[in-house]
This record gives structure tokens, sequence and C-alpha cells, in this order.
């Protein structure tokens, strides 16, 4: 990841905070988004205090024209962009009497924003024969499985992967080489804003953004099995992570899901520690 350059949204905070730290600390640039400043400048100096290369760009990953504007910006200065963390989104409770306009609008951030992003760079890099993009989008462990109280965020997962898999089908059907796909899907993750509930005993089965971040330069750096990765606690487990088929025809029926405990003694009071 040395003199990498890297662009995060949603990176002041939780996953793509880390994602970007442990970025910086192996040597890339990284650009941080989001729409708070306050929450950028803050991030931006703690990569700096680890002596990391931080910069940070406000923009909403709802209004594409800024993020093309962020975007060409950075690959402007650098002349390359050699990562994007697709990482921006909520989770909202959502069910049948929840209001289909604040379904849609969830729908919009977690999955139509993603997808317009991930639609932009694969155009625009496609002809950058000289520039290799690796895009890494968090997913959610909502794209594999129907939850409860889910009717925006489980759909707009299970479109968001839908949508980046037929992206990919389109690259290979071109040809193209040197723009890259990779998913991550997390189960549930020990953010700032998860963490009273851990400390309440009323999650039990979440893992640190660190270990999130971990899988997701491990995927980067093609050192998996495969490009989709799937990371969580399993009480009977430990932490595991499980790699699914990153080709579009097979990934909706694998025939193998291959299964890697990465640490077996973790329990959910490591997090308190």
């Amino acid at each position: 990841m040395k003199n990498q350059v890297a662009i995060i949204t949603g990176g002041s905070e939780g996953i793509g905070l880390s994602i970007a730290s442990a970025l910086a600390t192996q040597g890339t640039h990284v650009y941080l988004v989001s729409r708070t400043l306050e929450k950028l400048e803050k991030a931006k100096e703690k990569i700096l205090q680890q002596g990391g290369k931080a910069d940070i760009k406000s923009a909403d990953i709802t209004n594409i024209d800024a993020m093309k504007d962020v975007i060409e910006s950075v690959y402007k200065t650098h002349g390359r962009l050699d990562i994007f963390i697709n990482n921006a989104g909520t989770w909202q409770g959502h069910s049948l009497d929840t209001p289909f306009a604040d379904i849609w609008k969830l729908i919009e951030l977690d999955m139509k924003a993603p997808y317009e992003i991930a639609h932009y760079l694969a155009g625009r890099f496609k002809e950058e024969k000289n520039n290799d993009l690796r895009i890494l989008t968090i997913v959610s462990q909502a794209a594999l499985q129907v939850l409860g109280n889910s009717l925006g965020y489980g759909v707009a997962k299970m479109g968001l992967a839908a949508g980046l898999f037929h992206i990919e089908k389109e690259l290979q059907k071109e040809g193209i080489q040197n723009v890259k796909l990779y998913r991550l899907y997390p189960n549930t993750v020990a953010t700032e804003k998860m963490m009273d509930a851990v400390r309440a005993n009323q999650v039990k089965d979440a893992v640190s953004p660190e270990t999130v971040a971990d899988t997701a330069i491990d995927l980067l750096s093609d050192t998996t099995p495969t490009r989709d990765a799937r990371i969580g606690y399993y009480i009977d487990k430990g932490i595991v992570r499980s790699y699914y088929p990153s080709t579009p025809q097979d990934f909706y029926h694998p025939a193998e899901i291959i299964e890697d405990v990465i640490d077996p003694d973790f329990t959910i009071q490591d997090l308190l520690k």
C-alpha cells in the first residue's frame, strides 16, 4: 500500500476511519470524505498523529456531481487514483408501518449513491489503461440474508451487491483489466455508535472496526481466496471470514463458501478491555 492514493467515503468515523488509518499506516495517502467538516478535521489529525498522510474533502455521497469533483481533484493532484473505499451509509430500522418515503430515502443513500459512484468510477477509469483502480465497497451481511426490520436497509444492500456484480459483468465483457471490484460484508461492527449497546449487553456478536479494516487490507492486497469476504463473530466459532465466489454467475449459487477462523478465542468482552 506504500505510496498509493486512496479516497474513503464516510472516512471521518467508524469503519471508514479504521480502514483509512490502516491504509495510512502502510504508506497510503488517504483522502477522507464525509459531510461534517468538524469530524473530518478530527479524523485527519488522528491519522497525522500516527505518522500518516491525510487530506479531507467535504461532500455528500448522494450528490454525484460533488463526488465527481472530489475524484477528479484527487486524480489531478496525483495523476492517479489507486483505491476507492465505497463505505458511506447508515442503518435504520423500517417496518410495514414506516412511510415509504422514509424507506426510499434510505435506499437512495445506501444503494443508489454507492452504486452510482461505482458506475462512474468504472466508466471513468476503464479508459485510463495505465491506472489500476481497486474499488472496495462495504456492503453488509444484509446483502447475504433476509433480516427483520430491514425493508429499506436490507433491500438497499441486496440491490447494491447486485448492481456491483452487474458492473463487474460489463467490465468482463469489455475485457477491462485495470478496474477491479471488491466487496466486504461485515456482520455487526462495534463502532462508536454501537458500543453503548455492547456495554449494555444488548449486542453479543460484534467485531471491532479494526478487524473489518484488516480484512479490507487483505482483500485489497489480493491475498484472500476471493474478492468477496464476510467478516463476523460467531459465539461457537470466534471471528470468522467467509469467502464467497467473486464471479457474477457463481455468487448467487455458490458451490463452496470458504471459511477461515482468524481468532477462535475472541469473545465480546474483548471489546470492553
